[in-house]
């Protein structure tokens, strides 16, 4: 076994909420238009488009990775949609691939070279004295041709414990030969020049616990609560204090004090909204509308903040993207 130091790339672990309610205005109604959902807040602020996926998979809403863009296309990933590609001026769906509730965020090597870690589609065998970990393909996600496929497995001894560890594999490198990958403590170093054979590395130390005021750790970074004046604001470096009570998705361009949060307003799971913030001003807000789930909004959000766009991946299957506040500026 060897050991090996692979960056850690922080997903959203959003933390408990406060019982203290702020007021809120309620989500505005959805309306059809052209397939896609219109939505508006008191502002005037709308999203270039928003679309509503549907059929989804009858499955548990565990995972919804941030929105990864690909030259016009935008993929997601998430327990309920599988793998999809989206046009990224229109919304239009261009592809879907089978992923299952597990998925992996996609992994961009190239252009014309994307990595998905995924379920396997079936019983899927290994060689004599190894187990299957999981199964992967590499797509080129403009002509959805499929470049690779196979599975990464392990000797059994290196499996250990991590047969009973579930949840989504997290992609710790983007190195098209050797790729790190993490579930939970299990810790792996899989070769996909040789037929995705695996070891199983050291496995990494437990995440620091979080201090009482820490309500989400993303990216690296705490979002805290700060309760003054009998309101509650949540922040974090660099970000304006936002109204809420929580952070459920966050995402900030590296090197500025630029980025977007979703933000939970109340302890009702209903009021729940986008903010995009530029040097550490609110530039807008955006409600999310009224969940399809009457006891609330509980499933995981994505959501990405580039240069030019944020998009945000809600509902299991709805999926919205804006024009950043920050596209036409040419300040860092």
């Amino acid at each position: 076994m060897r050991a090996a130091a692979l960056p850690l790339l922080a997903l959203c672990a959003c933390g408990g909420e406060r019982t203290q309610e702020q007021p809120s205005p309620p989500p505005p109604p959805l309306g059809a238009n052209d397939g896609a959902v219109a939505a508006t807040d008191a502002a005037g602020v709308s999203p270039d488009w928003l679309v509503d996926i549907t059929p989804l998979a009858p499955r548990p809403e565990l995972v919804a990775h941030p929105p990864v863009l690909v030259g016009d296309r935008v993929i997601i990933a998430g327990s309920r949609t599988d793998y999809r590609g989206l046009d990224v001026d229109t919304g239009a769906e261009a592809w879907a691939r089978r992923g299952g509730a597990n998925l992996s965020q996609p992994t961009v090597f190239a252009m014309t070279d994307v990595l998905l870690v995924h379920e396997c589609d079936a019983a899927t065998g290994a060689p004599p004295g190894r187990a299957v970990l999981t199964c992967y393909e590499r797509i080129d996600p403009l002509d959805i041709a499929a470049r690779s496929a196979g599975r990464i497995h392990v000797t059994e001894e290196d499996l250990g414990s991590c047969t009973a560890v579930g949840g989504a594999w997290r992609i710790l490198s983007t190195n098209p030969r050797s790729l790190g990958l993490l579930r939970e403590r299990c810790l792996f170093d899989a070769d996909l020049t040789r037929d995705g054979v695996a070891t199983r590395l050291h496995d990494p130390p437990p995440d620091p616990e979080r201090a009482e005021d820490v309500v989400a750790w993303i990216d690296g970074t705490p979002w805290r609560q700060v309760i003054a004046g009998g309101k509650s604001t949540v922040t974090r470096r660099d970000a304006p204090p936002l109204p809420g009570l929580t952070v459920l998705a966050a995402s900030h361009l590296v090197g500025t004090a630029r980025g977007a949060a979703v933000v939970r307003s109340d302890s009702s799971l209903v009021h729940d909204y986008l903010a995009a913030y530029d040097h550490g001003a609110i530039a807008w807000t955006w409600p999310l509308p009224a969940p399809p789930d009457p006891a609330g909004r509980g499933g995981p959000i994505g959501l990405t903040a580039t240069a030019q766009h944020i998009i945000v991946f809600f509902d299991g299957g709805r999926v919205a993207r804006f024009t950043a506040p920050w596209a036409r500026s040419t300040a860092p």
